[in-house]
């Protein structure tokens, strides 16, 4: 029996597998438990078309790095990551190092701490992309 990835307690009944330019980056096993926020993302993913909550323009997916589901067009998110990356330098150099400067790690990421950690800089990212302290140079136009 193949225990989750995650909580290390229950038997893993889902895989997740994040691949970029068709190589592997992450394989995830989980239990049903830890697999549904994943599946979420996931579902959020398929849903097609969606409103970017930041300048209304088309998206389709969710921003990564975030727990909840926000919707962002691709000059939105690239603004995002930006930003995120940059708080993730800033505040915890050694996370970013470890992530390889990629921020579908903390999507992909099974470390609780590092889940709390990333979505309470998401939260500031989404602030900052939102207008609340950010300057103008950090702001989609």
């Amino acid at each position: 029996m193949r225990l989750c990835n995650k909580c290390r307690q229950r038997e893993a009944t889902r895989q997740f597998t994040h691949a970029v330019d068709g190589q592997e980056k992450a394989n995830l096993h989980l239990c049903e438990e830890c697999a549904r926020p994943v599946q979420a993302r996931l579902d959020a993913k398929a849903m097609g078309r969606q409103e970017c909550e930041f300048c209304g323009g088309a998206a389709f997916n969710p921003l990564p790095g975030a727990s909840a589901i926000v919707y962002a067009c691709c000059q939105c998110r690239s603004t995002y990551a930006r930003i995120f990356l940059d708080l993730c330098a800033r505040q915890n150099p050694e996370l970013l190092d470890h992530s390889k400067g990629d921020i579908f790690f903390f999507e992909m990421c099974v470390d609780s701490q590092v889940e709390a950690w990333a979505d309470e800089i998401s939260r500031e990212a989404i602030a900052e992309l939102r207008g609340g302290g950010a300057n103008d140079s950090t702001r989609p136009s």
